[in-house]
């Protein structure tokens, strides 16, 4: 062991030095880049594979970090970004994935002599108690977030302008549903201004103008610079246009009851914030499907003790927020590169305590109507930058939803295969329970799924983020991420648009 284990530390620090030396030095010379990254992915798995063969025990766990390695040599040879840049991100992913293999196989080595049912039990007794934790955050989030139902009612004269800003690129049924929707809002001082973002499509500046004798304003869209996320940079030119004293930003996907907006207006008046964002549900007339993506999408904002770390929960689907406070916040051009801007300026809000995060109920109803397709090219294009595109982050936060929200699936199976069967299976039942209760609370209460579905299918509904989060990340890593025909990947992944040839 004592060998292979060896070879293992010298993989690992001739790794390191690739990274420092090599990051710079083969920037120009792509064939021989791609041979040295494959020789390095070849030593690493030959020195993992070595000590898993001889000693399984300890090195299984840490073998589950193996590919994400792998991942960063690739990373490597495929330079898409500045040397300087994919240096310091390669050496820092490096350095965590390796140490958490470490610190997973000396865990291992401990728990060596300890009896397999004892091990099983500390496993579920930690799944229990992770569970519980985070089921008592999300019924804590979901009860903080319910609108006030003694909200104060104001006068007309009361109320603040509101601007309405809505970027389309080549959009039609959806973007008629949602105008026509916010036409019939029964707000007294609304403007609604809509950006077509250069579509290719003839029929969205046609659909916009069809609504000016509405008061819809039209507003031609500019090309976005390379530094700006497409969607960010139509939002700043609508902000640039509006004149209200609340902004409120939506997607064409989003559609509201006749008295929502002013019920949002109310709430931010009556509980004296400065930000609002606002959780949809479907509307009741949708056909339901089975809905993983945007369940899961829903969940990550809400099942975490966000508070506690100043990190509230927020969704771009339709939030509100002060003009001024907006600019007080340095506006979008801070967040240019950011697929989330909302969500920087609900956490500088949070510190004000001038940020609510509410559910759509009662005469507050905002209604979702992403479709499928929709709804995985937002996953696509949000989960891999909602963990600050970390290849480390991506591994940590799988293995956590296969430990704590598919593990116990698989745990009551296996307790029926360990001694003291009933009070394993009691154990896991119970976090089951939990992990359904979760996602019982997001997909039915938001009208994802139907109680039957939701029930049948919590697990897969986890299995799939976990998967829509490697293809996030693969995406971004080495693809393309597209919104509307744009590629995010530029400013966001701070990849070059037009490397230049250099000769192999």
């Amino acid at each position: 062991m004592h060998i292979w284990f060896g070879l293992w530390v010298v993989v690992a620090a001739v790794e390191v030095l690739l990274y420092v030396f090599g990051t710079r030095a083969l920037e120009h010379d792509r064939f021989t880049r791609y041979a040295v990254a494959a020789c390095m992915a070849l030593a690493i798995v030959g020195a993992n594979v070595g000590l898993l063969t001889y000693d399984w025990i300890i090195w299984c766990a840490p073998l589950l970090l193996m590919p994400y390695r792998l991942i960063n040599v690739a990373r490597f040879a495929r330079y898409r970004m500045h040397s300087a840049r994919l240096q310091a991100v390669s050496i820092r992913t490096h350095s965590w994935v390796v140490s958490a293999q470490i610190l997973l196989a000396a865990i291992s080595w401990l728990l060596r002599d300890v009896p397999a049912v004892t091990v099983f039990a500390v496993l579920a007794a930690v799944q229990f108690v992770g569970v519980l934790t985070l089921l008592r955050a999300s019924t804590r989030t979901w009860e903080h977030a319910k609108p006030s139902e003694n909200a104060r009612h104001y006068t007309d004269k009361e109320l603040p302008t509101v601007s309405v800003l809505i970027p389309a690129r080549d959009e039609t049924e959806s973007l008629q549903l949602c105008l026509d929707s916010l036409i019939a809002n029964d707000y007294p001082k609304l403007e609604i201004l809509v950006l077509d973002d250069c579509s290719i499509n003839p029929k969205t500046p046609e659909i916009i103008r069809h609504y000016a004798h509405d008061g819809v304003r039209f507003i031609q869209g500019e090309v976005p610079p390379d530094d700006w996320v497409a969607k960010n940079f139509a939002y700043e030119q609508l902000r640039a246009e509006a004149s209200g004293e609340v902004l409120l930003f939506c997607g064409v996907d989003t559609i509201f009851e006749s008295r929502a907006i002013r019920a949002v207006i109310e709430t931010l008046l009556s509980r004296h914030m400065g930000m609002l964002s606002v959780l949809p549900t479907r509307t009741v007339t949708s056909q339901r499907t089975i809905s993983f993506l945007q369940t899961m999408r829903y969940y990550w904002e809400l099942c975490l003790p966000r508070r506690m770390f100043k990190r509230p929960p927020v969704l771009s689907t339709c939030w509100v927020v002060y003009a001024k406070l907006l600019e007080e916040f340095g506006g979008l051009s801070a967040v240019s590169q950011s697929v989330s801007p909302e969500a920087h300026f609900a956490k500088l809000a949070v510190t004000k305590d001038a940020y609510n995060f509410i559910l759509s109920q009662g005469e507050l109803q905002v209604h979702s109507t992403k479709t499928l397709r929709d709804q995985f090219d937002t996953a696509v294009r949000v989960r891999y930058p909602q963990l600050h595109r970390r290849l480390e982050l991506v591994a940590f936060t799988a293995l956590f939803e296969l430990f704590f929200f598919v593990g116990p699936f698989l745990g009551l199976w296996l307790s029926f295969r360990l001694p003291h069967s009933g009070a394993f299976f009691s154990l896991w039942f119970c976090c089951i329970l939990a992990v359904e209760a979760m996602y019982y609370l997001i997909a039915v209460r938001t009208k994802l799924n139907s109680p039957v579905v939701a029930f049948l299918t919590a697990s897969l509904g986890f299995a799939s983020d976990v998967v829509m989060l490697h293809i996030s990340m693969l995406r971004y890593e080495f693809g393309t991420v597209n919104w509307k025909g744009r590629n995010v990947c530029i400013p966001v992944m701070r990849v070059e648009p037009h490397l230049p040839k250099f000769p192999d």
